[in-house]
């Protein structure tokens, strides 16, 4: 080992070692304590690496720093060294790269949720009603913002002291996902502006930016910031009481949900006259719409329902063409984008429903009239499924659909809008982490200060690994009985670019704006020079493309989706957690800074009185694709149209069948019916489409004579 090798080996897991054991003293360490002790043992860094160390391990709640003399003391909490060694396994296991791994950290660290006793939520969770979300919202981004820019420091620092250093991989992955969270957040979470919050693309460019700039980079403007964040985050506590209101009886509400069928078409029986070639895949979406009133017909009453298709024939009609989706349908379009599709097309025929029951319709058998309900209650997520720009100008049948989709989300839009409808996606599992990285700021800052609190340490980085649902679930419902008043989180809203590629690099500049982007490439697709470049655009510069007034472009303006986490149940295990309630806002999108107060207050209160009047119940199998048991708590219409649908997809299924083989038996001329079923794939045949879709991953990556030379022979996928 050279001269300046041996003088630079003091790496940055031992100083955080130093800084750790000197905290323990009774009497805590400063930072030029410190600073002096590490000159002795052989450190070369300046002072302001260690001020730089000691404001990350505040901001993770391993020290605690006292303010109170000339010169910060910190000093370590009860449960502070502990909590240190894990923040810091976390930070070097949560890596995609050893994707199995990290799964396993979040899961443990979902489990472990059910460890921090119940009294230690219910402190959280009243503190919480007497602090400003707003205020929070501002402090915590600046702090996450500041504790980057030190990571950031820190990884330079230690790479120009020991450039061989084994810290830098495990600095490098806390600042790749430290980015990823704050992305979460602030752009996609509240879709917050470039002029507010401005994030490295990822930890290469943030390396680059502080060798250039240094000191003077800042992530975050404080002015920007609260005005947008006004504009996005209820004015009150984070957490709030719900307004006691009773049920409503008149009140109309219906549930929508969806549900597909997927297999492989094949002939029953042996082979004969008839037989589908290849076995294409093939899948039969069906949606329902139910309301909380039932239908008399004679002295019978039967719950009121409409159904997209009502019947097989039906799937013939053009309103209904993504009902059944098969790729022979779809030959220009690749087999990953055919399994997109066939989610889209769901989303299609959901929306499409949502909007149906949002007029006057009539029940199929009995030719009753129903009048458009007040509440739309709609299982999942109320953002549309296919919402890229790219895809959305696709020349082909996956830009169709995608436009299909968009053009069908912005007339419900406009019906939310124009007739005070409210139309509310009920998330049973949500994977946003908004308002919970917040809170667990909230939580460090509390373990630091001088509080009197039962919490002694709070790992931020492992808390962090968990989503809005769990942790709000476990807060919100931490302590409650049955008869006790329903609570709620404030209300957070996020316009429709949020929920898009274009959060990433959102500018409130005219000239920058979405909006603004997507005119500007319309402008320059309308010249046959600049199509030579970019054939992706031709849509754009088509008459088709109707410039402000296109669907796609009308959401970006006009659209905001709404979204609060209400307790109305007793306490929830780890197994159960509360739905994320998001509500479609028909509201201007331009950064004004203030609060649509009574737009929101109309659709919550709607929101509530909803769930009051038909109540929540239980569902052991609401989950389409989980094996293991999961109980969903749900509001009561949502679990009866689940199981509405599910019974009229079997049936639909089974006259499609019928349908088939009526059709096949009369043009082959045979004697009796062939009957014709989808079946589950096999083993060999999973296997044989994984390859094919790995291959087109591989030849769209630009790896194509590699891809071609590496394809298994037949034999081979045997």
């Amino acid at each position: 080992m050279s001269a300046r090798e041996e003088q630079n080996d003091f790496t940055s897991k031992r100083r955080e070692e130093l800084f750790i054991r000197m905290a323990k003293r009774p009497e805590g360490v400063t930072t030029q304590e410190l600073f002096d002790e590490g000159r002795k043992l052989g450190d070369t860094v300046t002072i302001e690496a260690y001020h730089n160390l000691g404001r990350r391990l505040v901001h993770r709640g391993v020290l605690l720093a006292d303010k109170s003399e000339r010169q910060t003391k910190y000093n370590l909490s009860e449960k502070g060294e502990e909590q240190w060694l894990d923040e810091d396994q976390i930070a070097t296991i949560v890596n995609p790269d050893y994707p199995l791994i990290a799964l396993a950290v979040v899961q443990e660290s979902a489990r472990q949720l059910n460890d921090v006793p119940e009294s230690a939520w219910v402190e959280v969770r009243e503190r919480l009603k007497s602090v400003s979300a707003r205020e929070l919202f501002v402090e915590g981004i600046l702090g996450y913002c500041q504790n980057l820019r030190d990571e950031v420091e820190n990884y330079a620092t230690e790479e120009a002291a020991s450039p061989k250093s084994n810290d830098l991989p495990r600095l490098r992955q806390k600042i790749q996902n430290e980015i990823a969270l704050l992305k979460g957040v602030v752009k996609f979470g509240l879709g917050l502006s470039e002029e507010a919050v401005h994030l490295p693309f990822n930890f290469d460019f943030a390396l680059a930016q502080w060798k250039s700039k240094g000191d003077s980079i800042s992530y975050c403007n404080k002015v920007e910031l609260e005005a947008e964040i006004r504009q996005r985050v209820e004015e009150g506590a984070v957490v709030v009481d719900v307004e006691d209101i009773g049920a409503d009886p008149d009140l109309f509400i219906a549930a929508v949900d969806g549900s597909t069928r997927s297999g492989l078409l094949s002939a029953e029986g042996e082979q004969g006259d008839f037989t589908v070639g290849s076995f294409p895949l093939v899948s039969i979406n069906t949606a329902v719409g139910q309301v909380n009133k039932t239908v008399k017909a004679g002295k019978a009453s039967s719950p009121a329902f409409m159904r997209l298709p009502e019947k097989p024939e039906d799937m013939q009609q053009s309103d209904n063409r993504h009902t059944i989706m098969a790729k022979l349908f779809y030959p220009d379009i690749t087999d990953g984008e055919y399994i997109h599709s066939v989610w889209n097309a769901m989303d299609v025929l959901e929306s499409k429903t949502t909007l149906r029951v949002m007029r006057r319709w009539y029940t199929s058998k009995t030719n009753i009239e129903i009048r458009a309900a007040d509440v739309v209650l709609r299982d999942g997520t109320v953002t549309p499924q296919e919402r890229d720009f790219t895809h959305y100008i696709q020349q082909d049948s996956y830009g169709k659909i995608a436009r299909d989709l968009i053009e069908v989300n912005w007339e419900v839009v406009k019906k939310c809008r124009d007739d005070d409808q409210t139309v509310v996606g009920v998330v049973k599992t949500a994977n946003l982490k908004v308002v919970s990285p917040i809170i667990n700021w909230f939580v460090c800052r509390l373990v630091a200060s001088k509080a009197k609190t039962q919490i002694q340490s709070w790992p931020l980085q492992a808390m962090n690994l968990v989503t809005d649902q769990i942790l709000l679930s476990r807060l919100l419902t931490a302590g409650r009985s049955k008869e006790d008043p329903w609570a709620r989180t404030c209300v957070v809203i996020r316009p429709f670019h949020a929920t898009t590629k274009f959060a990433e690099d959102y500018s409130k500049s005219t000239s920058e704006t979405p909006v603004a982007l997507i005119l500007q490439r319309a402008t320059e697709a309308a010249s046959d020079e600049k199509l030579r470049f970019r054939r992706d655009d031709s849509w754009l510069g088509s008459k088709e493309f109707r410039g402000n007034s296109d669907p796609y472009v009308q959401m970006l303006k006009h659209c905001w989706y709404a979204s609060t986490y209400v307790a109305a149940v007793p306490r929830l295990d780890l197994n159960n957690v509360l739905p994320r309630c998001e509500f479609i806002l028909p509201f201007e999108t331009l950064e004004t800074g203030a609060f649509p107060d009574a737009p929101i207050s109309t659709h919550l209160r709607r929101l509530v009185v909803a769930l009051k009047t038909v109540g929540f119940d239980v569902s052991a199998d609401h989950s389409m694709f989980q094996k293991l048991l999961k109980i969903d708590v749900l509001p009561a219409l949502l679990i009866r149209v689940h199981e509405t649908v599910k019974i009229w997809a079997a049936e639909l299924l089974s006259r499609v069948n019928e349908y088939i083989g009526f059709y096949i038996s009369r043009h082959v001329g045979t004697g009796h019916r062939r009957g014709v079923r989808v079946r589950p794939w096999t083993a060999a045949e999973l296997k044989d489409f994984a390859i094919q879709l790995q291959t087109e991953r591989s030849l769209q990556a630009g790896a194509g004579d590699a891809a071609r030379r590496n394809l298994p022979s037949s034999d081979d996928r045997e």
